[in-house]
């Protein structure tokens, strides 16, 4: 299982999940951190640049992740990775070492991403 976390100071865990250009991505096997890697994006590769600017079929590395761990993204946002087959988990702690170690433990404290269901016909 692969999963990143948002982390602008590469120390704890931050929000906003939309904008963010820094993650730590984790590669999980029986219940062992097996890899663990930083990846600082370019400006242009938020996650929203990303869905909202591009003419083409989106790409990104998050889209590689079976989760993201975030304190905060939007439903917009949330909706679009979930096409992606990645899911949004909005934790409530901000260390990452506590927050690794209660995902594998299965006591990770937080709750999964609201997603934008609404009719209006718009496209967000």
């Amino acid at each position: 299982m692969k999963i990143a976390i948002t982390s602008s100071d590469k120390t704890t865990v931050s929000g906003n999940a939309d904008e963010c250009l820094k993650f730590w991505v984790y590669t999980i096997e029986n219940e062992k951190v097996i890899d663990k890697q930083f990846l600082k994006l370019e400006e242009n590769k938020s996650l929203a640049r990303t869905f909202y600017d591009s003419m083409v079929e989106p790409s990104h590395p998050i889209f590689e992740t079976d989760m993201l761990l975030t304190n905060e993204i939007s439903a917009q946002i949330t909706s679009k990775l979930k096409e992606k087959r990645t899911v949004a988990f909005i934790v409530d702690d901000k260390d990452l070492n506590s927050t690794i170690n209660q995902l594998i433990k299965g006591t990770l404290q937080g709750h999964i991403a609201e997603e934008h269901n609404c009719n209006c016909g718009h496209d967000h």
